[in-house]
């Protein structure tokens, strides 16, 4: 009688620590990617492309319309940007 040679207990423990490993492994990425900047990204995504590109190349294209709008959008917190509403007939004060 041949014997398996994985315990159902220890492959309970093997299993749970791949997927304690995956879940760190798409926390570390997810981090990375809000963190860089979107030009940054956009590299990221152009040398990606080879290979991501076969796999999900709508995905791909969605990633990088969203990033090309962030870069294109700014963050809003430049003086420029017109924070505040005139109301005609408002006092000023």
């Amino acid at each position: 009688m041949r014997r398996s040679r994985w315990e159902p207990a220890e492959m309970g423990s093997v299993l749970q620590g791949i997927l304690v490993g995956l879940i760190v492994a798409g926390s570390v990425v997810f981090s990375a990617w809000r963190l860089m900047s979107p030009s940054l990204r956009l590299r990221v995504l152009s040398a990606a492309a080879p290979m991501a590109g076969k796999v999900s190349p709508r995905a791909l294209a969605r990633l990088r319309e969203r990033t090309l709008s962030q870069l294109a959008s700014g963050c809003s917190a430049c003086s420029h940007k017109e924070t505040t509403v005139h109301r005609p007939g408002a006092r000023r004060g």
